[in-house]
């Protein structure tokens, strides 16, 4: 098993290859644009796109700092590049234009691979697979999806996120209210502007576990969701270094750890069922 220090040595190692084998290309090459990988260890910071409100996920203490599962993810990430992590809080639309514009170098933010996204961004292997589950208050009369369906309740759900396709696929019937937040979605279900919403059931449990008495899942699955770090497209060598890392990250144990220490419970097996 892989130890946390033999993942930072094995990524410093290939930074210092790339930017070694970087700077001996010929001169007309030299010209052309740095690789992300380059531009990273030069800068001496890895910015990353992260929300601001998806506990245990991620959120944005009063004193201006980040914490949570993803945040931690990444500065494992730029701890083993030798650089400081730089973070840029962003809403559920902005976690792909921010790989778009260059504006960050990764996204790790409860982001679900898919092939839609993937014409515009690339994806690393996943770290985690969840699914999305209906979060409803806790006297809703509905305890399935398909119940909640038939009676064309309104549904909360963020912005360009998985929700998006898998909410109008399994309930056809109900009444979509958009926001760009979790947050927002939230609220919109504790105050009754919503009479549901549709998000990830780990971020479902904690929301749960914060508003006792509050708050139930329904019983049924909306999708499953591979939860994987974004990158911007057309970068193999600075996508090869992100699948290293997720790989040794998750082979270490180390991404057990850290599942545990944020959500309190064991984290379920990463391979895909079919």
């Amino acid at each position: 098993m892989l130890s946390k220090r033999g993942i930072m040595k094995s990524l410093c190692g290939l930074a210092a290859a790339s930017a070694l084998s970087l700077g001996m290309l010929a001169p007309a090459q030299a010209q052309n644009a740095p690789g992300i990988l380059q531009s990273v260890v030069q800068r001496g910071t890895l910015r990353i796109a992260v929300l601001g409100s998806l506990p245990p996920y991620s959120r944005v203490l009063p004193t201006g700092e980040a914490e949570g599962y993803d945040i931690d993810i990444a500065k494992r990430l730029a701890e083993a590049l030798k650089v400081k992590p730089e973070f840029i809080i962003s809403d559920i639309p902005a976690r792909v234009t921010a790989l778009q514009t260059r504006k960050a170098d990764v996204t790790i933010a409860d982001f679900t691979r898919n092939v839609e996204r993937s014409t515009s961004i690339a994806f690393t292997n996943p770290y985690l697979v969840t699914t999305m589950r209906l979060l409803l208050p806790a006297n809703s009369p509905h305890k399935t999806i398909a119940e909640a369906n038939e009676a064309g309740i309104k549904v909360a759900i963020s912005r360009g996120g998985t929700a998006e396709r898998a909410v109008p696929l399994n309930m056809p019937k109900a009444q979509i209210i958009r926001f760009n937040t979790q947050a927002d979605e939230l609220n919109a279900v504790l105050t009754g502007q919503a009479d549901a919403m549709a998000e990830d059931n780990f971020y479902n449990g904690n929301a749960i576990k914060e508003n006792p008495g509050k708050l139930r899942e329904a019983e049924g699955d909306l999708a499953r969701a591979e939860i994987a770090i974004g990158a911007p497209a057309g970068d193999a060598e600075w996508l090869r270094v992100l699948n290293l890392f997720v790989d040794q990250f998750n082979a270490s144990g180390d991404n057990k750890k850290l599942f545990q220490k944020w959500f309190g419970f064991e984290q379920p097996p990463i391979q895909a069922k079919y």
